[in-house]
């Protein structure tokens, strides 16, 4: 089982601290890789009042200077906003800077304000994105490559410099529906979760992107699974530490209209739709769905969580846009160390 940290690139209300956090977030990737996680993701949004990471891979190429052993990730990067070729260029520079230690994941983000943002028209998004992907694999492993597609065209072109990793660089689809989730399967590449659905849902899901890698007659690409975690020897710091900013940032969210909009998938757990912010309690939103407790509690959770699963990495999500705290993250990413990740060498 390998391990990996999603860091958290908001700064609210305003994005003022941003270069601190920015400081703070390549302090935390360097702690990272010395206790033993194995990869650390980055987000994306864009044009939000927090200063939400709007380009993850410079954020990785800082990580990257600072960090010798540790996997850097997007999780996940919005690939139809984007040209093709700036994107397998601009990895092939990151591939090659971090001495091959770079994983691509992208998604659709079929958010109408992004695509009018880039001049990217919405319709088509999903064949738009499957092209772009076959483009990054082919012109990742061929040299003088010519396509004519629905969307793009090109004619003896080889992309420099050539990604060190062979035959090219991890590529996993973010994938939170069922469609995508066939897609990913289809194709043969990874899938990354989202950290908010249940495991009884991701169990499911898992079956399906399976089942589609099956059908194609292609090996299932790795599992990423993503789940928001705390692990503390303190029991308090649960319930007055961690808690309340992770109920912070899902009541934004929830308040934003995120969980009844058809985003999440309300099939599984209906009550999510018009759940009052008094009942989104601990209790309720915790079990079966987050990593937390005590060191012992976190070990059991991971062993049932990958068990049930069958996932190759598991991702954690420590800090949010409302904390805990540098301080603090830093403690609970030195606890699962020296104190969890032991238990699974």
């Amino acid at each position: 089982m390998r391990f990996g940290m999603l860091v958290n690139t908001q700064a609210p209300p305003d994005g003022s601290r941003i270069p601190e956090l920015y400081r703070e977030i390549l302090d935390e990737a360097v702690l990272a890789e010395e206790v033993g996680f194995e990869s650390v993701l980055v987000p994306e949004h864009h044009l939000m009042p927090d200063g939400y990471l709007p380009q993850p891979l410079i954020m990785l190429a800082a990580i990257a200077t600072r960090t010798n052993r540790i996997r850097l990730g997007t999780g996940i990067m919005h690939l139809p906003e984007r040209d093709p070729i700036h994107v397998a260029e601009e990895i092939a520079v990151l591939d090659n800077l971090s001495n091959g230690r770079v994983s691509l994941g992208v998604g659709l983000n079929l958010v109408a304000a992004d695509f009018r943002l880039f001049g990217v028209p919405m319709k088509g998004a999903a064949r738009r994105f499957e092209e772009q992907l076959q483009i990054l694999r082919d012109v990742w492993t061929q040299t003088a490559y010519s396509h004519s597609g629905e969307f793009y065209q090109y004619e003896d072109i080889t992309v420099t410099p050539r990604v060190l990793q062979k035959p090219h660089p991890p590529l996993w689809i973010g994938a939170m529906a069922e469609p995508s989730l066939k897609r990913a399967g289809r194709m043969g590449l990874g899938w990354v979760t989202d950290p908010l659905h249940n495991m009884d849902v991701m169990t499911a899901w898992g079956e399906i992107f399976r089942g589609a890698a099956e059908e194609a007659g292609k090996t299932p690409g790795p599992i990423v699974l993503k789940r928001d975690a705390w692990v503390s020897r303190d029991q308090r710091q649960l319930a007055d530490v961690w808690w309340p900013t992770l109920r912070a940032h899902h009541l934004f969210y929830k308040n934003l209209g995120f969980f009844s909009s058809g985003r999440f998938n309300t099939d599984w757990e209906p009550w999510i739709a018009d759940i009052s912010d008094d009942d989104w309690t601990y209790d309720r939103i915790v079990p079966n769905r987050n990593v937390a407790g005590s060191p012992q509690q976190v070990v059991e959770q991971i062993h049932e969580f990958t068990e049930r699963m069958g996932c190759d990495e598991l991702v954690f999500s420590i800090r949010h846009a409302m904390g805990p705290d540098h301080k603090a993250t830093m403690e609970c990413i030195e606890t699962f160390g020296s104190d969890v990740f032991p238990h699974f060498q």
